[in-house]
């Protein structure tokens, strides 16, 4: 049975776009007119990896304390999860990518109405949590908000294949599944809570034990989130082959409802697959969507204008420009120190982000 006891200090549970969430909203701590950020989580995990609040946990050791101090609103938002102690109802193992990026953007739109924040969005996905991006700003569209960017914290798109999938081999018979329908954590946990631990030698310090971590940050996750292709048989005790494709319910190819994409990358050994794969990923669909922003009629004003080869080298110089190296493992981003880091560079990287725009406008003008 859910109960309040196990939310943290400012987490609401609350159901939002007909699913359970729970969510964790921080102001800023100056008055702002920057965009609201919106922070996703990765597979089995809640987003109090964004922002802590177990017990003697620092603020200071997570990033949307840091964003505060840096002018930004931050919503954390957790997907529905199995728990033990339960800390949101287990009543949606079926919730797909389409529905998670429809919750999201309803529990933006929710938080920009009751603070009367601007109508602005930078979305930030971590590892599976990039696989929101598409139906995260269609959602946003239609509620009336604008997604202004596209943040990528060692995230996957929604492409099948595109890397191994380490929480479970894909055969039906090797995919854990609860008595409520959730895919089980997963035993490689084990190794996330290696690479938090060598955070805490980077940061210089305690962050979550691995008691803690197992206990408060992760949980049974819904199976349709993890591009396996797989949905919840009807007896509810196993799964089956889902006849909607990874790539229909991410709409990766759908670049036309892309924001501008920009991307943090590790550079550890530890996630050795992100770093050495994230900035061409990313690069990819910021290109293919560039492409698609110019346009024809974009291709014919350059050409008018004569300003082909400046258009030519601005886009093929884009992943340069919006795709940073930082270090750390896939858990960057947490540590006193890493998350200060890391909420420097995202200040700095929307910056850059509004100035490739308006140099863009520029180039097509």
């Amino acid at each position: 049975m859910t109960t309040k006891s196990a939310l943290y200090p400012g987490e609401t549970l609350d159901t939002i776009a007909g699913y359970p969430t729970i969510y964790n909203y921080q102001p800023s701590t100056q008055p702002t007119t920057k965009p609201l950020i919106v922070c996703i989580p990765g597979g089995v995990h809640l987003a109090r990896i964004y922002y802590g609040g177990h017990s003697n946990s620092s603020p200071q050791d997570f990033l949307a304390h840091h964003l505060n101090n840096h002018g930004f609103n931050v919503l954390s938002l957790s997907y529905p999860l199995e728990s033990t102690p339960s800390i949101m109802p287990p009543t949606a193992p079926n919730f797909s990518i389409s529905d998670w990026g429809r919750q999201a953007a309803t529990a933006a739109k929710k938080i920009i109405s009751e603070h009367a924040l601007p109508l602005s969005v930078v979305l930030i996905g971590w590892s599976m949590g990039g696989r929101i991006l598409v139906p995260f700003t269609v959602s946003a569209k239609e509620l009336g908000l604008s997604v202004e960017q596209f943040i990528s914290f060692a995230a996957t798109p929604g492409i099948s294949g595109i890397r191994p999938n380490l929480y479970v081999q894909p055969t039906l018979g090797e995919v854990g599944c609860t008595r409520k329908g959730y895919m089980l954590i997963p035993e490689r946990l084990g190794n996330f809570a290696q690479q938090i631990s060598e955070m805490e030698g980077v940061n210089g310090g305690g962050i979550i034990s691995k008691d803690v971590y197992l206990e408060e940050y992760v949980g049974g996750t819904p199976i349709r989130l993890m591009g396996l292709r797989l949905r919840l048989n009807g007896d509810g005790r196993s799964f089956v082959l889902d006849e909607v494709t990874h790539e229909e319910d991410s709409r990766v190819w759908d670049f036309a409802n892309c924001p501008l994409v920009s991307a943090l990358c590790p550079t550890g050994a530890m996630d050795a697959s992100h770093a050495m794969a994230d900035i061409a990923t990313w690069g990819f669909i910021l290109t293919y969507q560039l492409e698609g922003l110019v346009g024809k009629q974009g291709l014919a004003k350059v050409k008018e204008t004569g300003n082909w080869e400046k258009l030519l080298g601005f886009v093929r110089d884009a992943p340069r420009r919006l795709c940073w190296s930082v270090e750390g493992n896939h858990f960057f981003f947490v540590g006193e120190k890493a998350a200060g880091e890391v909420a420097d560079k995202v200040s700095k990287l929307i910056d850059e982000a509004a100035m490739f725009r308006r140099e863009l406008d520029e180039i097509l003008s």
